[in-house]
């Protein structure tokens, strides 16, 4: 597989963190200001279970990372592997990512996603704005290698 076919798969998969990302927190916000629908909620719940599932994928990969093995890992493609050493680097990154899923385990932010408290929102809400900061600098490059410098 070509890196432009790798990246462009890696593109579209982002895409859709990212409107995952934006589905729930528009709802929480709209919910913090008491005007949820159930429309809404049925997209959020659709966003949790698109969040969850990459959390599943990429947890390994950085745990792995994480271990100090720099061998490639089988079944990952270069994309995640690349998106998974810039989460452990923000993670490093106190001053630009602090929310609970860069300074906590993964289980911290998986409880958050979970969570229908209110006094969780705050935080999941931190936590998704840095997520998708992170997946927005990974879609550039993946932008860059696809088009160049057009």
């Amino acid at each position: 597989m070509s890196i432009e076919w790798i990246s462009i798969q890696s593109f579209q998969n982002n895409q859709d963190l990212l409107a995952a990302i934006n589905a729930l927190s528009i709802h929480l916000k709209l919910e913090a200001a008491g005007l949820s629908d159930e429309k809404r909620s049925e997209r959020a719940s659709q966003a949790r279970n698109v969040l969850m599932s990459f959390l599943e994928t990429l947890e390994p990969v950085v745990d792995e990372i994480e271990s100090g093995e720099s061998r490639p890992i089988l079944g990952v493609d270069p994309r995640l592997r690349q998106l998974a050493k810039n989460f452990l680097a923000a993670k490093r990154n106190h001053r630009r990512f602090h929310s609970a899923l860069f300074q906590n385990r993964f289980s911290r932010f998986k409880q958050l996603l979970k969570s229908v408290r209110s006094e969780d929102r705050e935080a999941l809400l931190e936590s998704l704005d840095e997520l998708y900061l992170l997946i927005e600098e990974h879609v550039h490059t993946d932008t860059e290698r696809v088009l160049g410098d057009f």
